[in-house]
């Protein structure tokens, strides 16, 4: 691996701990090589052969992810990373990992390729950890009924799944499941 990419992934983790910390907020990414994906520059940095994952709707991003990462494609109510596509809304959602009172890391994390995500005056409003009062999102490209389903999904914190929000101008927001989701 070059210490470009090295370097890339890191402060790609580095922002994604920032937006997971603070939900609501946007946040940009670093620059990714062009022959790959943003999505699959994006899970290079938290995804390796220890992880499974699924992908809705891009079978070409599928190949493309399990290449780079090395992670092993499962069901999606298997994955530890369930990549849902542009405008595909997943009722699978209600089928992923949740974590259990043990081990309630141990539920998926959800990336959702949309069209843009912007702060304030959007239909999601958050309240809880990271949040001063509350954060409104904007997320154009998301059907509003997934928003109800991880709503539904995040009811019983500890248990829950954490969303990530990647759009194409390479900005992503967070909506980790301790934060509580309300919709205008």
């Amino acid at each position: 691996m070059d210490s470009s990419r090295i370097i890339r992934e890191h402060l790609t983790f580095r922002v994604l701990l920032q937006a997971m910390s603070h939900p609501g907020r946007v946040y940009p990414l670093p620059d990714f090589p062009q022959d790959w994906p943003i999505a699959v520059g994006f899970l290079g940095s938290v995804m390796d052969n220890e992880v499974g994952f699924a992908v809705i709707g891009d079978l070409e991003l599928e190949k493309s992810i399990g290449l780079y990462t090395g992670s092993r494609r499962v069901a999606p109510e298997d994955a530890d990373y369930l990549v849902i596509g542009n405008g595909h809304g997943s009722e699978k959602l209600t089928q992923v990992k949740r974590g259990s009172l043990e081990y309630p890391d141990t539920g998926a994390t959800i990336l959702y390729l949309v069209e843009e995500v912007r702060e304030g005056n959007g239909d999601i409003v958050l309240s809880g950890p990271g949040v001063d009062g509350t954060a409104s999102l904007q997320i154009k490209g998301l059907p509003i009924g997934e928003v109800h389903r991880l709503r539904q999904v995040n009811s019983e914190f500890p248990l829950g799944v954490d969303a990530v929000f990647l759009d194409k101008h390479k900005r992503i927001a967070c909506i980790p499941r301790s934060s509580r989701i309300g919709v205008n």
